[in-house]
């Protein structure tokens, strides 16, 4: 849902710079696809090795790799097909410079690597999952802000409102933020909000697989 979102900002070239790091992206790509556009250099990131891998077998074409056909397919319509999906996806595998390990408690969420400040930082559904209350999720983002050069962009998008979200049979944690919070979150942990977009929850939304009431998508700029 939010990263729909993200690929409107990014397909507009409203950001752009040298180097984006995608903060959750593991196994996905789907938010990367508009991004490879805007900037030079990817760093993809996730907490668990497993899904890092999953990630790198698709960077490395190995064979059974996810295939990405038809959301890169999606994508490319969304962008005026300006590109085929397979040009798309060999653009973003040489965009890539960087698969790392990634942990937002941390102060420094990438460590023992050291990255160059990046002018965007993205989270799409991620910190909500990462993060098991609001202070934590406060500190996340200061510590992001840490990963960013002085008035880089912040770009988010996740749900709201949403106790749980089901993968499989496995029903997975979500802190429940609301527009209130992220209004108060962002500026007090060293951003400027550039835009607060919310959405109410589709009416054909699956009933059983979230319990969420809608989504957000937030850009906003680091302080100096």
């Amino acid at each position: 849902m939010g990263g729909g979102n993200h690929l409107a900002l990014s397909s507009t070239g409203a950001v752009k710079g040298d180097t984006l790091i995608d903060v959750g992206s593991a196994p996905s790509i789907y938010q990367l696809l508009s991004s490879c556009e805007a900037f030079e250099k990817i760093i993809a990131t996730w907490f668990t090795q497993s899904e890092l891998h999953q990630l790198q077998k698709w960077q490395n074409k190995e064979a059974d790799a996810f295939d990405w056909s038809s959301i890169l397919k999606h994508v490319c319509g969304l962008e005026g097909n300006k590109a085929t999906p397979q040009e798309k996806e060999e653009k973003l595998r040489g965009k890539i410079e960087k698969v790392l390990h990634c942990d937002v408690s941390r102060s420094n969420p990438l460590a023992p690597i050291d990255a160059p400040k990046a002018d965007c930082v993205t989270a799409v559904v991620c910190l909500e999952a990462a993060c098991r209350n609001f202070e934590t999720y406060g500190l996340a983002l200061r510590h992001l802000s840490h990963l960013l050069k002085p008035n880089g962009h912040l770009l988010l998008a996740g749900d709201l409102g949403a106790n749980y979200y089901e993968v499989g049979a496995e029903k997975v944690f979500s802190l429940p933020v609301s527009e209130t919070f992220l209004r108060e979150a962002l500026p007090g942990n060293g951003y400027r909000i550039v835009e607060l977009a919310t959405f109410g929850k589709p009416d054909d939304a699956d009933p059983n697989a979230s319990d969420y009431e809608g989504f957000y998508f937030a850009h906003a700029q680091k302080k100096v």
